[in-house]
């Protein structure tokens, strides 16, 4: 398959709806970059099956807004991991890192190759996950989060 061809898979696969079962997690991820490059700030809601709700909201460092969502979605990897959450529906509006995550690593972008590294590390310490693209305005909560972060660090 060309590079080409799978660009457009991931882009396809990207958009599909996944059905979760009733102990399903759920994810959102997003990240800022103020300028871009510069501060970064990521922001995380985990949903979990009885009610549970964790919101990260921190800032991290500089970088661009490649790399701001690409920390986003690791910090919510990161601490499905520590949950030790069996299944997990993850939700970003960057196009760019869905589609980066589901293509193979020969596939990807060269300047984000050492995040989609670590997310995949962090996806084979998982259970079943599925990583899908949602619109801006499906993302607010997360959005809401990375902003706060941004806003926080210049305070």
């Amino acid at each position: 398959m060309s590079i080409k061809q799978e660009r457009a898979r991931a882009e396809k696969l990207a958009r599909q709806p996944v059905p979760a079962s009733a102990a399903a997690w759920h994810a959102w991820f997003d990240g800022s970059a103020h300028p871009n490059p510069g501060r970064i700030g990521i922001g995380v809601l985990l949903s979990g099956p009885a009610g549970e709700r964790i919101e990260i909201s921190r800032r991290a460092d500089h970088g661009s807004s490649g790399d701001a969502e690409y920390l986003a979605l690791i910090a919510a990897l990161e601490k499905a991991v520590e949950l030790g959450v069996p299944e997990l529906l993850v939700y970003g509006d960057s196009q760019v890192v869905v589609q980066d995550v589901l293509l193979s690593p020969s596939a990807g972008a060269k300047a984000l190759e050492e995040h989609r590294a670590r997310v995949g590390h962090l996806l084979s310490a998982l259970g079943q996950v599925n990583v899908r693209w949602v619109p801006r305005h499906k993302n607010g909560d997360a959005d809401r989060l990375s902003q706060q972060a941004i806003r926080e660090s210049a305070a």
